[in-house]
């Protein structure tokens, strides 16, 4: 990192959303460049997938290929024997498309020489392994012009932030809980950082189970369970026909839920602005809402949607994490001397 100069390997994950990390994923472009180190950012310089602390490079693409979207072994991308399919270009997907600015991953700042057959992280102290966040792609030549006569000779340019202190590596024993807690963050936020422990599976709720425990227990939210197209059952079918008086904050005492909810499954009454809380609601309308309580128990034999990795759950040990930027320590304000 320190290195003014450096030819780099990097990692990088193509979504069907561009900057949308928890979109899903549809590849992985692994490419290796030539780079060049820039300043550091600064709290005035930060901005979108730009944070203070982090270092800006600049370089060109060499050579890349595409990688299967969920890897079997998770540094297939340090593989020293890949087969590259495009000098200098990103290479298209089946459906044309090709990885897109801004584009979030990993890259590996130290002697391409130390790579193996089998996908490992060497272990050669001089290496770095940093995620990072490609913020533009080509420019300033651009697709056309004078750039279809420079990109061939030195590659499509690039433009990155790369990012110290933001991967962690798994050790045996791991779980989400517990990288949370060293992390300074939640399981939540890891999981919609990282796809690869994202996904979910269908679980068939108990006697006894609430939406609060089984959310507790797989380390996630009621909203985030009442959102899941899948868990639909959660809604009330009937909905609430508007009779005289109701307004949404009314109805939401009735039903034990909140206004915010009400708007996010009525988007007719989601400007607050034009309806307030305390706005007569409309006679006869129907509105959608959810007809199980947080602290209500659950039909037994139901099925529902939770995340597949509980915060409990052990981690694949030798597989990497993206973190979040770590939040600044609030400074304390000392108590006036009286």
């Amino acid at each position: 990192m320190l290195q003014p100069y450096a030819n780099a390997r990097l990692l990088l994950t193509i979504h069907q959303l561009p900057g949308r990390f928890d979109s899903p994923r549809l590849g992985r472009m692994v490419c290796e460049a030539f780079l060049k180190r820039g300043r550091m950012v600064g709290e005035s310089s930060s901005g979108l997938g730009i944070d203070s602390g982090d270092f800006l490079y600049s370089g060109y693409l060499c050579r890349s290929t595409l990688l299967d979207a969920q890897p079997s072994n998770p540094w297939d991308w340090l593989t020293a024997d890949i087969s590259w399919s495009e000098v200098g270009f990103r290479p298209p997907l089946a459906d044309g498309r090709c990885c897109e600015a801004p584009a979030q991953g990993a890259i590996w700042l130290g002697s391409l020489r130390d790579l193996q057959s089998l996908g490992v992280l060497p272990t050669a102290g001089r290496g770095q392994l940093a995620g990072l966040t490609v913020t533009e792609f080509a420019g300033p030549f651009g697709a056309g012009g004078i750039g279809s006569l420079m990109q061939p000779l030195l590659g499509e340019r690039l433009e990155l932030v790369l990012k110290p202190n933001r991967i962690a590596l798994v050790q045996p024993g791991d779980t989400l809980l517990s990288l949370a807690e060293r992390y300074g963050t939640t399981p939540e936020t890891l999981r919609s950082l990282n796809s690869d422990i994202s996904a979910n599976t269908v679980i068939t709720t108990a006697a006894g189970d609430t939406l609060n425990s089984l959310a507790q227990l797989h380390g996630t939210t009621v909203s985030w369970l009442r959102d899941q197209p899948e868990n639909a059952w959660l809604l009330r079918p009937e909905g609430h026909t508007v009779i005289a008086g109701d307004t949404l904050t009314s109805v939401a005492q009735l039903y034990g839920t909140t206004r915010s909810t009400l708007r996010k499954l009525n988007p007719p009454y989601a400007d607050y602005r034009e309806w307030p809380g305390d706005a007569p609601l409309p006679l006869g309308e129907v509105l959608t809402l959810f007809a199980i309580r947080p602290s209500d128990i659950l039909l037994a034999g139901e099925p529902l949607l939770v995340p597949l990795y509980r915060p409990s759950t052990p981690l694949p040990a030798g597989s990497w994490l993206f973190l979040p930027r770590r939040r600044a320590a609030a400074t304390a304000t000392p108590e006036p001397d009286l």
